[in-house]
């Protein structure tokens, strides 16, 4: 699994940047990725340089960078995504459309909290918090689509 930016970030800031090595073991990121997530003083840095000291986040390069007028992580994890043909974690509504064009498998952050709670690694109710921490945390989703997660919460677990 390659990441952007954001998914470490936030998953950082809750507390669960290890819910990404429970469930896909290791994860890639580009260079330009890494730059963002490894701030000095930024909230999660100390957990975010723990995974890179144990290797179960790794930093690997795409061959060649595609023009896609969004940020350097970005074009960076979409070209490296679509070079060695793995899904990638992904937040932005642009990136994700600019993904679907080369064909890359996106998920979204809330996916991952979701993924978890179906492999049991969290319980329903952590779901529940941990995606209000996420909203707390500054990740921002639509009204509508927060109260279709809710719902999907209720029915699928």
């Amino acid at each position: 699994m390659i990441s952007d930016a954001a998914p470490i970030i936030f998953l950082s800031k809750i507390g669960k940047l290890a819910l990404l090595k429970k469930i896909f073991k290791e994860i890639i990121i580009p260079a330009a990725v890494q730059r963002e997530v490894l701030v000095e003083g930024k909230p999660g840095y100390a957990a975010i340089k723990e995974a890179l000291e144990q290797k179960w986040i790794k930093i690997i390069n795409p061959e060649r960078i595609l023009e896609l007028s969004l940020g350097p992580g970005e074009s960076e994890a979409i070209s490296l995504a679509r070079e060695i043909k793995e899904p990638l974690l992904l937040d932005d509504a642009y990136a994700i459309k600019a993904a679907k064009i080369y064909d890359v498998e996106t998920m979204r952050t809330t996916t991952v909290l979701f993924l978890a709670a179906h492999q049991r690694i969290i319980t329903k109710d952590e779901l529940i918090n941990l995606t209000n921490g996420l909203v707390g945390a500054g990740y921002y989703i639509r009204p509508s689509e927060y109260a279709w997660l809710l719902s999907r919460i209720q029915e699928d677990l």
